[in-house]
């Protein structure tokens, strides 16, 4: 109720449409509270922003309204288990098949994983090219891994997403 979901995603998706300053300021305060919980919060905020600043009018009617409601939680997957954070090391891969893209990979340390009901995922659609995908979390072909053991972080799990041919 308080726009948590969509702190600087634009009024049409939803949002509040406020800044990166406001943002953190909202995470901040929130942070005295729940560090986990402000964290998480910071992580589907961007998910959302990323679809409403870069996504086409489909995706922005499919996602924005829901991901500002809360009515689907969201989890951006980067992190890889031998790359890190490097985009451009990462092995995650999407071939193009057609007009679908067929995923096979693997990301670690996701925020939400296992609850998020969309994911934001960064793969390899070349060698040298890193794109950003929306995957709905009940793919076929799509494992979530164990709860990470965190310290201080229990309001949120975080684990390993596995893409095995998902299409």
């Amino acid at each position: 109720d308080l726009g948590f979901s969509a702190i600087y995603t634009s009024e049409a998706g939803g949002g509040s449409g406020l800044g990166r300053l406001e943002a953190s300021l909202i995470f901040e305060a929130l942070s005295y509270g729940c560090a986990a919980t402000s964290a998480y919060l910071s992580i589907h905020n961007m998910v959302n922003w990323m679809i409403d600043s870069f996504g086409n009018a489909e995706q922005k009617v499919e996602w924005c309204q829901r991901l500002s409601a809360f009515e689907l939680m969201s989890s951006y997957c980067l992190t890889e288990p031998n790359s890190g954070a490097d985009a451009l090391s990462m092995k995650t891969f999407a071939k193009k098949v057609g007009s679908d893209y067929v995923i096979n990979g693997s990301k670690c340390f996701i925020t939400g994983g296992p609850t998020s009901g969309v994911y934001l995922l960064m793969c390899k659609t070349s060698e040298k090219d890193v794109s950003t995908i929306i995957v709905p979390s009940d793919l076929k072909g799509i494992t979530k891994g164990k709860n990470e053991d965190k310290m201080g972080w229990k309001s949120h799990p975080t684990s390993t997403i596995t893409f095995e041919d998902v299409v």
